[in-house]
């Protein structure tokens, strides 16, 4: 399904897609080049749900969040510009499915947000997590249960002081330096391979 304008999934709704493919009209929506000011696919509203979506090539600028959401078992078959950016504060949850084929990064976080990743597969990317640069507000992030493997810079990178990340049972190879500039980790139970 060609989508020519972002669809918005209003606060408290879900919208499941049934495993429908959706591709951005990329004169309406964006390329899902590196270019900035691409629209997103989806914009999720605070309480929203999405769930059981393909993303095709080109995603444009994929998912963007405002508050508290569920991703669960979302697809993106090329992440485009980014996959997923949390624009608003907020507790993002993305439960299941995966991401891959991104120059830059999976997920830009643009506000102080609890991001949870649980059960998600990442693969060839930039770095997997990116707070905005130069921002000094916290991030919490917790990574379980996932794999993630070939990011050429990092798993998450930041430049503030307060942001952290908890990975736990988490498989992960290639992943450049890991923690780029995160000054508070916790690991349990994860294996490189």
């Amino acid at each position: 399904m060609t989508v020519h304008d972002t669809i918005v999934v209003e606060e408290g709704q879900v919208f499941d897609g049934e495993g429908k493919r959706y591709v951005a009209n990329p004169d309406t929506v964006g390329d899902g080049s590196q270019a900035e000011n691409q629209k997103a696919v989806f914009r999720l509203e605070d309480g929203a749900t999405l769930k059981n979506v393909v993303l095709g090539h080109p995603a444009a600028d994929g998912v963007h969040t405002y508050g508290d959401v569920l991703v669960q078992n979302v697809v993106w078959e090329d992440i485009g510009e980014d996959a997923l950016t949390i624009k608003s504060q907020g507790h993002v949850i993305v439960k299941g499915g995966m991401a891959q084929h991104g120059s830059d990064k999976v997920f830009q976080v643009n506000a102080p947000s609890t991001f949870e990743i649980i059960n998600f597969t990442a693969n060839n990317a930039g770095k997997m997590i990116r707070q905005n640069g130069g921002s000094t507000f916290k991030t919490s992030i917790t990574i379980e249960g996932s794999v993630i493997t070939n990011m050429d810079e990092a798993i998450f990178r930041t430049d503030s002081n307060s942001s952290e990340v908890r990975m736990t049972n988490t498989r992960y190879s290639r992943v450049g330096q890991k923690w780029y500039n995160v000054k508070n980790v916790s690991e349990s139970g994860n294996i490189e391979f």
